[in-house]
């Protein structure tokens, strides 16, 4: 869609000046809606030079051709695409591309093909970046890649698109954060195992256990005692000399006090 400025408050030098550009890409695909209303009409004016080039009733581009949000384009300063090649146009690349079938593709070809003063050119190989049905006798269409010299594009970004773009970056910021914190804990968790201390390995060889001595044994009942012997004070009994005179019992009783002996010791006897 070609914007030009004609008339007293242009900044172009001549009136036919295009100032601004807006451009769409278009995918083969689905038949375009908007195309469709006046698209026929292009084989017509193709056919004759003298047919009417302007189209009444036309729909606004801004509505129906623009594709849906978002809305977001990329802008530079460059020229036109046909001779002589305009300096200074403001492009408008919408990012966002709609589609036409290939029907429409194939009859807009032909039409400006057959145009009296058609720009188009005719080669014998297929353009870059053309699909391998390109019909190399209708022409080419594109003008080949300029350079970018000290041009800077710039690209606006709608709002809806920019706060999906800051809810990504915010859900990948939190995926990231919490990958750190799990990559730290797997990190202290294995420095914890491997700062444990290693469990001495049991050996097959077994070694010889020492006899502890036999303890003395001590009886549970004390051995009796054993009493000194006692040294005999007589070899042979007394003898007390008895008379006739009367008869008469007689006890005699020793100056010392015996002690009582077991029956080891023989009592002492004594005359009748």
């Amino acid at each position: 869609m070609v914007h030009s400025c004609i008339g007293e408050g242009c900044i172009t030098e001549a009136d036919t000046d295009e100032n601004l550009v807006v451009a769409i890409f278009m995918d083969v695909g689905e038949a375009n809606p908007y195309l469709s209303t006046f698209w026929p009409n292009l084989a017509a004016l193709a056919a004759n030079s003298t047919s009417p080039a302007f189209i009444d009733d036309l729909a606004n581009p801004y509505n129906t051709l623009v594709p849906p949000a978002p809305h977001d384009f990329y802008r530079y300063i460059g020229s036109t695409t046909t001779p002589s090649c305009v300096q200074n146009v403001e492009w408008f690349m919408m990012s966002t591309p709609t589609t036409l079938s290939q029907e429409q593709l194939t009859s807009y070809r032909q039409a400006i093909s057959a145009h009296a003063n058609t720009q188009t050119v005719v080669a014998s190989e297929v353009p870059l970046g053309t699909s391998a049905s390109w019909n190399v006798a209708l022409g080419t269409n594109n003008r080949p890649l300029q350079a970018i010299g000290d041009r800077v594009p710039q690209k606006y970004t709608d709002p809806a698109e920019t706060a999906e773009i800051d809810s990504n970056f915010l859900w990948t910021g939190i995926l990231i954060f919490v990958g750190v914190v799990a990559l730290a804990l797997c990190c202290l968790a294995a420095y914890m195992t491997l700062s444990q201390p290693k469990e001495k390995k049991a050996t097959r060889a077994v070694k010889p256990v020492k006899k502890a001595k036999p303890a003395e044994e001590i009886p549970l009942v004390a051995p009796p005692l054993q009493l000194a012997p006692v040294p005999q004070l007589f070899t042979q009994p007394m003898q007390v000399p008895m008379t006739y005179a009367a008869p008469m019992q007689m006890q005699v009783q020793p100056q010392f006090q015996v002690p009582q002996l077991q029956s080891q010791v023989r009592p002492l006897m004594v005359a009748p």
